[in-house]
């Protein structure tokens, strides 16, 4: 969940479930906190990057986000369809 607190920033709290309860120590339950704390890492260093005077703007970015862009794009146009 992620949650607005003021203008730049906000909480995120992270809910894991896992159906199979064999599966917290191994398969796809296995080390679910250090991989949400690791991705909690990225996106910290990303903001701080878009708030630092080197960042051109933009909406993405075209080295790291191409797939994300090409999804917005994707779905821009099937709403546009529905419309």
């Amino acid at each position: 969940m992620v949650k607005p607190l003021a203008p730049g920033r906000t909480r995120v709290s992270f809910l894991s479930y896992v159906w199979d309860p064999a599966k917290l120590a191994a398969g796809a339950g296995a080390a679910l906190d250090r991989v949400e704390r690791e991705d909690e890492v990225v996106v910290e260093g990303v903001q701080a990057g878009l708030a630092s005077r080197l960042y051109p703007r933009g909406r993405y970015s075209p080295a790291r986000e191409a797939g994300v862009h090409h999804f917005h794009r994707l779905l821009v146009e099937r709403l546009a369809r529905r419309a």
